[in-house]
């Protein structure tokens, strides 16, 4: 049965530092970054309908990856549990085992990486303002236990 990884997590929290890892040993790495730049959004979010079709394409490569019995991480926030929760039925339906890992660090970490990022033009820099990202991580809503998430401390 193929593994399918769920990263949840802020942004600049490690979440494709991991996927990639997981990638590099053999999954198929879906990120919603890289498929919004690809679509064209490089300088800010895409509105709320592209990123739902978005959305749709990666949870049918997630689904197409596990019918050829390979193992998934998908690259995505992932910041409620209705999220998570239809992530997960997907996954479960195309007859994968999933692992949910919560990634967490302090907003002083978030803020350093974010500032790492300045400047830099790729799919996976994305940077907010201060005010932004504290706001973004308290619209987070935990892992609930019965959600059966791994916690991992990135800083």
């Amino acid at each position: 049965m193929p593994l399918v990884t769920l990263l949840s997590g802020p942004t600049a929290v490690g979440k494709t530092t991991m996927a990639r890892a997981l990638e590099a040993a053999g999954a198929v790495r879906l990120s919603m970054d890289e498929a919004e730049w690809d679509a064209g959004y490089r300088d800010g979010f895409a509105p709320r309908p592209v990123l739902e079709r978005l959305e749709v394409g990666l949870q049918r490569r997630m689904v197409d990856a596990v019918a050829a019995g390979r193992p998934v991480v998908v690259d995505l926030s992932l910041t409620t549990r209705a999220v998570r929760d239809a992530w997960r039925a997907a996954a479960e339906a195309a007859g994968a085992s999933v692992d949910l890992v919560a990634l967490t660090a302090p907003i002083e970490v978030l803020w350093a990486r974010m500032q790492e990022r300045v400047g830099r033009r790729d799919p996976n820099a994305r940077t907010l303002d201060r005010a932004a990202l504290e706001a973004y991580v308290a619209s987070i809503e935990p892992p609930h236990p019965d959600e059966r998430a791994r916690i991992v401390v990135t800083g």
